[in-house]
């Protein structure tokens, strides 16, 4: 298990004006050239990082889920805004199970009970962001018996099937489908059936929430992370690179031994790094009626800017397993905005195509949270019970933060502010993947 600890750099960030002026400093523009380099490659590691620190501990007295390394912790109900606790753009159409695995003292073992029907997937992610699944699309619902097994390897009993990952930390996030309030209890056994078994980790206790996007410990818990992982094809004079600004696998990074100039570049790398990514922004790889996507964004490759912009969001399955069409727009392309009233149509035979389900979900644009409405409705869907078709057989479905004058049965209440929305697809079928179906604009009617 990679451990940090929490002494470490914690002074505050160079403040706007000093950054402006380190180009005057050759050596705190290096510092900066280098950190920022550092910063995008390294987001991804270091924020899963904090998030596992933060979830294997007692941060907060209203945090959702807390389990030592190795052991499954399942959320008590579907996410609401009072439940979402760290997770960005989370779903509530899912039952959520969350762990976190090491396995640099040997493989993991996963005993999985037959799901049936009810559709679930449990996503790996590996510390550089990139998932990896198993479940309904996987094995069919059949019972299975996995060993996840990391670089560090180990010996996989017999009767286990296994399962390779890039990194010996892991963060699973498992989704079982939850198709009713009534079916929760339901979708909830099913959940707790599920075994993992691997090296203990240390018992749960309160601790203070790591923050390394405030300071340099971003470099130090970077530095610790790089020394775990596997070198990988083609970065070896990155790595050198990173070495030589003292936070590389080569190094020990030691922030009391930073010249003024160093410390000021690093400093400004973290300060300014979260502003370059939402300056960069996502890039869709295709737009239609509004709706944004890219197949890229599950494994962004050499993609150091997508790959840090996508665990920023809040991370993704890889796209046969889901996608997640994104509008921050209406059809007349100005910022969706929770004072007007929005509405899309789709035509008969023209619902989201997938194997499993859809629905659609709004969240406030600045924190990609759920935001409390009066309706508690926090998606729509093929699951919402009592939607009207209209009289062509097309299904419309109304969106505002106040209850339109249509009435509440196909509304979808959105935050008052400004407020983007993710259409989820699960097992997406050929036609949402190749982009041969197009999701409805998103029509502004009021005002």
């Amino acid at each position: 298990m990679l451990t940090i600890a929490l002494a470490l750099a914690a002074a505050g960030l160079p403040d706007e004006e000093q950054c402006r002026a380190l180009s005057q400093d050759p050596e705190a523009a290096l510092a900066y050239a280098v950190g920022l380099q550092g910063f995008i490659y390294g987001y991804p590691l270091v924020d899963l990082l904090k998030q596992q620190h933060n979830e294997t501990h007692r941060v907060s007295p209203e945090q959702p889920v807390a389990a030592p390394v190795n052991e499954i912790a399942i959320y008590p109900h579907l996410l609401t805004p009072e439940t979402q606790g760290q997770l960005r753009a989370a779903n509530a159409d899912t039952l959520y199970l969350n762990a976190w695995l090491d396995l640099s003292r040997g493989p993991v073992l996963l005993d999985v009970p037959a799901f049936g029907a009810r559709y679930y997937t449990l996503a790996f992610m590996d510390l550089y962001g990139k998932p990896h699944h198993l479940g309904t699309r996987t094995n069919g619902g059949a019972a299975r018996r996995y060993a996840l097994v990391g670089p560090s390897g180990g010996a996989v009993p017999e009767g286990y099937e296994a399962v390779r990952l890039p990194t010996d930390t892991a963060w699973m996030l498992g989704r079982v489908l939850v198709t009713s309030a009534a079916d929760l209890p339901a979708a909830r056994q099913a959940a707790a059936a599920i075994r993992m078994a691997g090296a203990p980790g240390q018992p749960v206790t309160v601790a203070e929430p790591l923050r390394p996007f405030d300071s340099l410990r971003y470099f130090q818990m970077l530095n610790a992370a790089l020394k775990t992982v596997p070198a990988r094809p083609g970065e070896t004079a990155l790595m050198a690179t990173f070495d030589q600004a003292g936070f590389g696998p080569a190094q020990q990074f030691n922030p009391d031994r930073l010249k003024p100039g160093e410390a000021l570049g690093l400093g400004c790398a973290v300060r300014l790094g979260p502003r370059v990514l939402a300056q960069r922004g996502f890039r869709p790889a295709r737009v239609q009626n509004g709706w944004m996507w890219s197949g890229a964004m599950a494994d962004p490759g050499n993609d150091f800017l997508l790959r840090a912009e996508v665990a920023r969001g809040g991370y993704v399955n890889a796209p046969e397993e889901s996608i997640y069409p994104a509008a921050i727009t209406d059809n007349r392309g100005e910022p969706l905005r929770g004072d007007r009233l929005y509405r899309i149509r789709f035509a008969k035979g023209e619902l989201p195509p997938v194997d499993a389900f859809w629905s659609l979900t709004a969240y406030d644009r600045a924190t990609s949270q759920l935001v409390a409405n009066q309706l508690g409705r926090y998606n729509i869907g093929d699951r919402t019970p009592g939607l009207r078709r209209d009289k062509d057989g097309a299904l419309s479905l109304y969106l505002s933060a106040q209850r339109p004058r249509a009435g509440s049965a196909n509304w979808l209440p959105v935050p008052p502010g400004a407020f983007h929305l993710v259409m989820r697809l699960y097992l997406p079928r050929r036609e949402a993947l190749d982009g041969s179906y197009s999701l409805p604009p998103i029509e502004r009617i009021e005002p």
